[in-house]
């Protein structure tokens, strides 16, 4: 696993300065926008933040220390996606993430996720077109091991994430020993 994730932070910190002209880093992050992934990291920091509110309740910190500490949110969440690049770089070519984007851009996958039940006959077999596409497979086999790996990256991040913010805390006076 320290392997995996010395890998993976390895990749981004080589990799961090030329993610605006590598295409596949940027897509990847396009298609972790649009996938739900951004989102899931956003809710995560958010819970993160109300968790430590209540640790430090009686501690009169400020509001505008909370916003600040929080105004690093969408900087920490392209971080986390810069380090999931290397976990999709495992799996899929940048012509698999393309094919991956347009589904998720796609009115089928839209309603899916909207509502499942209103799926019209052809979102439906739009859906099960791309699932049996070479991308799809793919997707459906790399699952578990992606999974896995996300894992370990989502949970070294948010460990790191969350010393980084108790280390500013402490640094203006605020600690919980």
């Amino acid at each position: 696993m320290k392997k995996i994730m010395t890998a993976a932070f390895l990749f981004v910190g080589i990799h961090m300065a030329f993610a605006q002209n590598d295409p596949y880093i940027e897509s990847v992050k396009k298609y972790l926008t649009i996938n739900g992934t951004q989102q899931q990291y956003e809710g995560a920091i958010d819970g993160m933040f109300e968790m430590l509110k209540k640790r430090f309740k009686d501690y009169t910190i400020s509001e505008a220390i909370w916003t600040e500490l929080e105004s690093e949110k969408q900087k920490h969440v392209e971080e986390v996606k810069s380090i999931l690049v290397s976990a999709y770089k495992a799996y899929f070519t940048l012509n698999d993430i393309k094919n991956m984007t347009a589904f998720y851009e796609s009115d089928a996958v839209k309603q899916m996720l909207a509502d499942k039940t209103k799926l019209t006959d052809t979102q439906r077999q739009q859906i099960v077109n791309f699932y049996n596409s070479d991308t799809g497979l793919k997707m459906i086999d790399s699952r578990e091991g992606l999974a896995k790996i996300e894992g370990e990256i989502s949970q070294q991040w948010s460990g790191e994430l969350y010393k980084s913010v108790i280390n500013k805390l402490a640094a203006k006076g605020y600690s919980l020993n």
